[in-house]
Parts: C-alpha cells; structure tokens; sequence
C-alpha cells in the first residue's frame, strides 16, 4: 500500500459499504502513519452518508475516483 495519498482536495470519490454506493467530495488527505496501513481521506458526504456524520476520515483503499 502506498503512504502518500493518491487523491486530491476537490476530487469526487465513490465509496461503497455494505453493499451502497455513497459519493463524496475530497476535503483534505494525509499520509499513512504506517507501511501496510491505508492513507487517511477526510470526506464530506453528498446526499445520503452511511452513518449519522456529515464529514469523516475513510481510508483511501475504500475509495474510488468517480469519472
């Protein structure tokens, strides 16, 4: 797994959990604290969010860029 994180602020990333399809837009990245570990990605959800939270840190390896 990388460190430094693939995606962007501004970015539109898809996120699927439990078997939904969530969108989100990129906030901010940082690095991973760990080899092996996954960068961490804070999002703002758009719509509906998985979880009672408006925005939240995801792990990157949860996410994929939409097109």
């Amino acid at each position: 797994m990388a460190i430094v994180p693939k995606l962007e602020p501004g970015q539109l990333v898809e996120a699927s959990i439990a078997g939904e399809k969530y969108l989100a837009l990129v906030v901010s990245t940082s690095h991973a604290l760990r080899r092996g570990q996954s960068p961490m990605i804070y999002v703002r959800w758009c719509g509906n969010s998985p979880r009672n939270y408006e925005e939240e840190h995801v792990e990157e390896s949860l996410l994929r860029i939409v097109k």
